[in-house]
């Protein structure tokens, strides 16, 4: 699909997305090696938008290294079920854990961290708020 010139576009348009969003979309167009804007505009356009995409993503990992990959998160799963005295793995205090340090960490590198910090401070409402809150700010930056 062509598009028409650039002396023939003369209307900008903005688009509202998340920054994960806005990077996936930035990728997507290189590996088309296309600019941004007429990615959309091919996506956008395409009877059938999947179809749209010219050169389909490769695997960054080969299969040898997938299924290590597998086997190294299945030998994890399997340690980290005996953390909470339970035999499930990983085991939810681990799972939730991870999930909770994984919420914060977004939070702080998005420039939320105030927000993180009252919240925590809501929920714990003692020190290990702010123990917490610096243990973030240190890691993410």
């Amino acid at each position: 699909m062509t598009g028409p010139r650039k002396a023939e576009r003369v209307t900008m348009h903005s688009v509202s997305c998340t920054r994960l969003e806005w990077e996936r979309i930035r990728e997507c167009a290189r590996r088309e090696g296309l600019s941004i804007s007429r990615y959309v505009v091919e996506r956008a356009l395409a009877r059938n938008p999947s179809a749209a995409v010219r050169n389909p993503p490769r695997l960054h990992l080969t299969p040898d290294e997938q299924r290590a990959m597998v086997e190294t998160v299945a030998a994890l799963a399997e340690r980290t079920g005996a953390l909470d005295g339970t035999d499930e793995a990983p085991g939810f205090a681990v799972a939730a854990r991870v999930l909770f340090e994984m919420k914060m960490d977004e939070m702080s590198r998005a420039g939320r961290h105030g927000t993180m910090t009252r919240l925590l401070d809501s929920v714990l409402q003692d020190s290990r708020a702010a123990r917490l809150s610096e243990e973030v700010y240190r890691r993410t930056r």
